[in-house]
């Protein structure tokens, strides 16, 4: 693995004990795959731990695995993700001696990853501020079950979490579980809670009085009682062998909004993959039922054959051979791509829910990719598109200063943000992994209305996750951390949100990770959370920093990639990426060594005031 975490793929092809193995107990199945058995190439972007599960018994893989040891599987393991699976520790061992009263859903709760339906990730707080920010002390630490998935969220007197193998409720106040489910070696990476908004009569009146929604990386969506851990419903929403959904849904009017995602983006750069076939989208469930309503893909254009030669719709047809900056001759189906790896926003004035899209996969040109797309809540049809994609002179201009293949780099890299201008008029704003911060009026079909160059930009995010607002300005974190000179790299930047002028900018911090000092980067590789009159972010270093939002004054630095006694054994922290803070009535969540690869961990560490 190199610096950037990178995986060798020569451990692929060694001739190793494993190697052999895997010859005799895997390659007929993963390298000739067809239906649901994903690819070899895929399974190294797969957490080890998750793969380990798989082989163990009760796992998708355990009859091929039979009869192997202990070690035998994690050299398998080893050889398929180039990562050593660490321990899972069941967290029902760690259950509170009495369940608490049924969970419900209060106002102010954090129930979903960016606070609200709005992706605004802000709340107001008056006895947590500037003022009292030295009173922040430790108060518990918890242990995700092998590595932290993604952030927390609560309901009332419970945090809910996604660790390898489970999702967990906790007690609020203790740490202890109140219920763990398996996630029988799924991933998932975070969980939505929610409550039935309608009024419950005949037989809704049994329904659950909270619900615990998530997806997994089989395309499937899982409805949990949120008191008991029971299943309520589940369904699938996506068949494609590589589809996944990233992101936790979105609860809107009892309507469960699921984005859709794709784990086919790493194999566009392997050229023994026939690539591409899986698409974005976004799908609406009931959420007292679990009935499908709706499923869009982002791209509407029919699959077609791509190439010289080839056959299929003339209109997705390359007039001669892909570009080798698009990954040459193994483009040949298409258009695919477009995943949203992002929550989705909520629009209840205008009906509407949008999703923001990512690359397109051999560049077709297809409609879709690159874009914020608008659908209506009810029925599902598109309202609008619009696409970032810069004109094809200015792209090449842009690319020609950058290492890259010029095609991951104009995807959007957040979620959208609805900001409210005033009473009547709101402004919908995201970022590029180009750097660019656009300002869309969602009353006009997202006509751009301004466009502010905030980072260098590249492959690995200028910007991304998410940006957060108060009600005077749009907080932007700066990813960069590939960017050749760094001038950007780990800054926070404060957007007019009317006109997306820059108010002020934090310099870069230093780089302090505590493990590696020579390839330590200090990016924001993460969402930012407003707290009242502050900015809580993460760092690619381990911390977390948090600013004044006035001016943007540092305030208070928390190094968080070291060693916690939690409440079930001991917590290691890590870089700090992903939606890595969230804010509940008496305590601010921090999820540290989640969405990490240089350096992950599993700590969720609990702080209130005086520790209270």
């Amino acid at each position: 693995m190199d610096g950037m975490g990178n995986i060798n793929i020569d451990v692929l092809h060694s001739e190793s004990p494993a190697s052999a193995l895997y010859d005799l107990h895997c390659a007929e199945c993963h390298d000739n795959p067809t239906g649901r058995v994903p690819p070899r190439a895929s399974l190294r972007y797969r957490p080890a731990e998750g793969v380990y599960q798989a082989l163990l018994s009760g796992g998708a893989m355990a009859p091929m695995a039979a009869g192997l040891s202990d070690h035998e599987l994690k050299s398998l393991v080893k050889l398929l993700t180039g990562r050593e699976p660490r321990e899972i520790k069941d967290p029902r061992e760690n259950l509170c001696a009495s369940r608490g009263a049924n969970n419900r859903v209060l106002s102010g709760d954090w129930v979903s990853t960016h606070g609200d339906v709005r992706g605004r990730r802000f709340r107001d707080i008056p006895e947590l501020s500037s003022q009292s920010l030295d009173r922040l002390k430790l108060k518990w630490s918890y242990a995700y079950p092998g590595g932290a998935s993604g952030p927390a969220t609560t309901a009332g007197k419970t945090v809910y979490l996604a660790g390898t193998g489970y999702v967990i409720a906790l007690n609020a106040d203790a740490g202890c579980a109140d219920w763990a489910y398996p996630t029988e070696g799924r991933i998932v990476r975070a969980a939505t809670v929610a409550a039935i908004a309608s009024e419950p009569v005949g037989e809704d009146k049994a329904l659950p009085s909270g619900i615990v929604v998530f997806g997994d990386d089989s395309g499937t969506v899982v409805a949990l009682d949120a008191s008991s851990g029971s299943m309520f419903w589940q369904v699938n929403v996506a068949s494609h062998v590589l589809a996944r959904i990233t992101a936790a849904p979105t609860v809107h009017d009892d309507i469960v909004y699921v984005p859709v995602s794709s784990m086919e983006d790493p194999l566009t750069h392997d050229g023994n993959y026939v690539c591409c076939s899986s698409r974005g989208g976004v799908a609406a469930i009931e959420l007292k039922s679990g009935k499908l309503l709706w499923k869009q893909e982002h791209i509407v254009a029919p699959l077609a054959a791509l190439g010289t030669g080839a056959g299929g719709d003339s209109n997705h047809r390359a007039a001669g051979p892909l570009a080798a900056e698009y990954g040459g001759s193994h483009f040949q189906q298409g258009p695919a791509g477009a995943s949203t790896y992002t929550p989705l926003t909520i629009d209840s004035k205008r009906g509407v829910v949008y999703a923001t899209t990512a690359e397109e996969y051999g560049f077709t040109g297809a409609t879709g990719p690159y874009s914020v797309v608008a659908y209506d809540l009810k029925s599902g049809a598109r309202k609008w598109q619009t696409s970032l994609m810069p004109h094809p002179k200015e792209r090449a201009r842009i690319c020609a200063k950058l290492e890259t293949d010029c095609r991951n780099l104009f995807s959007t890299g957040t979620s959208a943000l609805l900001h409210p201008l005033s009473d009547k008029e709101d402004i919908l704003v995201v970022a590029q992994k180009s750097g660019v911060v656009h300002g869309l009026d969602p009353a006009n079909d997202g006509t751009i209305l301004w466009s502010t160059q905030v980072a260098e930009g590249g492959d690995l995010g200028g910007v991304m996750y998410g940006m957060a607002s108060d009600a005077e300005k749009i907080y932007v974190p700066i990813a960069d951390v590939d960017s050749p000179q760094g001038l950007f790299t780990g800054s926070l930047a404060a957007l007019d949100p009317a006109t997306g002028k820059i108010i002020w900018r934090t310099p870069p911090p230093r780089p302090a990770c505590n493990w590696n000092k020579e390839n330590c980067i200090s990016g924001q590789v993460a969402a930012v959370t407003v707290v009242s009159d502050m900015v809580f972010t993460g760092f690619w270093d381990g911390f977390v920093r948090v600013y004044s939002s006035e001016e943007g004054r540092l305030l208070k630095e928390i190094d968080t990639a070291i060693e916690y006694k939690a409440v079930n054994g001991v917590a290691h922290g890590g870089q700090v990426s992903g939606y890595p803070v969230t804010v509940g009535k008496d305590a601010v969540y921090i999820t540290s060594g989640a969405s990490s690869i240089l350096k992950p961990g599993n700590a969720l560490l609990v702080y209130s005031l005086d520790g209270n």
